[in-house]
């Protein structure tokens, strides 16, 4: 190859590795609410190709929204309620970022199987839930850690109990199910939480120290003004956020629900995929790329 070929080779190459850079792809979630426009973090590379490889390819198309709990999230990406026979059958790597993403309004998580059976906290292959929220005062997300901790704790109880190897646990917590059995009036969630937290050391001694990393500040002040779902930090991947469309999730979260926490009326989405310039995105939508 001449000197000048090559030239133009590693020219060529490093303008589209410098465009590529300088453009990302927004993600456009269509109801018949109206429109939400999202972002896709980078730094979650595994959800982020994911989400946009199943948008593009047409599979969140006409997908239900079939969990919603007003003041918590509403969750869709069951791709057997859309066009699809089933679901998908793989799920992804966690990608915890904690230090960043929260579970803040317009949140966008991965939904996931429970620690029992998903000790890795990996991530379903395409349902997800956009938080919703409240908003927390200092005695509310203490409130929140503390609910945080016990299902972080739960998890690996449950386990433990299904591996039969530790008898004392097991009675404690046969227990308190008789007791139910006997008197329904009996607090049993108050006794199983009691219980779980006394068994922390035995937890500890099984899977290591569990400290409770509690909030920084930057994330109380996001939880007092823009809301979220705080205990669920640090075990649901937060992949996105909502830039635009809001008021959406207010619609969505607040319509009427059955028993099981599905819509009585069908709410249906689309997903739309659109290539800008990072300096459009922060122009238009206000939104900041974090530094590297």
């Amino acid at each position: 190859m001449s000197t000048l070929k090559h030239f133009l080779l590693l020219f060529l190459l490093a303008f589209t590795a410098f465009s590529c850079a300088e453009t990302d792809e927004i993600v456009v979630i269509e109801t018949p609410y109206g429109d939400m426009t999202a972002i896709l973090y980078d730094d979650t590379p595994i959800h982020k190709a994911n989400f946009l490889k199943l948008a593009k390819e047409g599979k969140y198309d006409s997908v239900l929204f079939h969990r919603v709990i007003e003041e918590f999230m509403i969750q869709t990406g069951d791709l057997s309620t859309g066009t699809e026979e089933k679901d998908a059958n793989y799920r992804l790597e966690a990608e915890f970022r904690p230090e960043r993403y929260i579970h803040k309004k317009g949140g966008i998580a991965a939904a996931r199987m429970g620690d029992a059976s998903n000790p890795l906290k990996e991530s379903s292959g395409s349902q997800f839930y956009i938080i919703h929220g409240k908003t927390f005062d200092e005695e509310g997300l203490l409130e929140r850690a503390d609910r945080r901790q016990y299902l972080k704790l739960y998890g690996f109880f449950e386990r433990m109990l299904k591996s039969k190897r530790y008898p004392e646990l097991t009675e404690k917590y046969y227990y308190h199910v008789g007791q139910l059995e006997e008197d329904s009036t009996y607090d049993f969630n108050k006794a199983q939480k009691e219980l779980i937290f006394n068994s922390l050391p035995v937890i500890e001694k099984r899977f290591g120290p569990q400290p409770d990393p509690g909030f920084e500040q930057w994330a109380k002040d996001i939880y007092a003004t823009d809301g979220g779902a705080p205990h669920l930090d640090g075990e649901y991947t937060v992949f996105g956020q909502v830039l635009e469309g809001i008021e959406v999730i207010d619609e969505i979260a607040t319509t009427e629900t059955d028993a099981r926490d599905r819509p009585t009326s069908e709410i249906r989405m689309n997903v739309r995929v659109v290539k800008m310039k990072k300096s459009e995105i922060e122009q238009k939508y206000g939104y900041q790329y974090p530094q590297q």
